[in-house]
């Protein structure tokens, strides 16, 4: 059995499409293909913690149940984590669940930045899009790990929330740096003139 490191792999496709690339169109908007192959960067370290990496061939034994990958109850984890502290305090049970809910908050924050970037002004397609690609995760690690290509991973609205969540506030964060920097910028232009 292997497990292919999808991260390895694309990180190899990504460079050799950039040197074919820049082979191709020289220093023709370097900045612009730049940023196009940080995004690419991103997406496959996202694909390779939402996997941990893919099994071939797939698992033979696949602990996967619908009872127990499916949790459709919004703002569970506040519960859980309220059950964490009432159990045993601020422990590492307690710490280890806000850790991993700041993590799902964190994964999709740089895909805001990205879509401020990429010029998606409409506030609610850039929700829409951070929305859908959480969706896309949560859809994949359950199929994934129903055929056994990963470990059993669950589809958590919690972490849908979390994950549009942050690449909201990704998207928020850097719209208002830019209209800061576009202010400043204008500012020294009319001292400037």
């Amino acid at each position: 059995m292997y497990l292919i490191n999808v991260a390895s792999i694309g990180i190899v496709i990504i460079v050799l499409y950039f040197i074919i690339d820049l082979l191709k169109k020289r220093k023709k908007n370097m900045v612009r293909r730049l940023i196009v192959l940080s995004f690419l960067v991103y997406a496959i370290n996202v694909m390779q913690q939402i996997t941990g990496g893919i099994h071939i061939p797939p698992l033979a034994e696949n602990y996967w149940s619908w009872d127990s990958n499916i949790q459709l109850i919004p703002f569970y984890f506040v519960g859980d984590l309220i059950n964490h502290y009432n159990n045993s305090g601020y422990n590492w049970f307690f710490w280890n669940a806000v850790k991993l809910s700041f993590y799902n908050a964190l994964l999709l924050l740089p895909l805001g930045v990205y879509l401020s970037i990429f010029k998606v002004h409409n506030i609610k397609k850039a929700v829409t899009i951070i929305f859908s690609v959480s969706f896309g995760i949560e859809t994949l690690q359950i199929i994934l790990g129903y055929l056994g290509f990963t470990y059993p991973r669950s589809f958590n609205v919690d972490d849908l929330i979390l994950n549009t969540l942050g690449g909201f506030l990704g998207y928020l964060v850097f719209e208002q740096l830019k209209k800061l920097y576009s202010s400043i910028y204008y500012k020294k232009q009319k001292v400037n003139a």
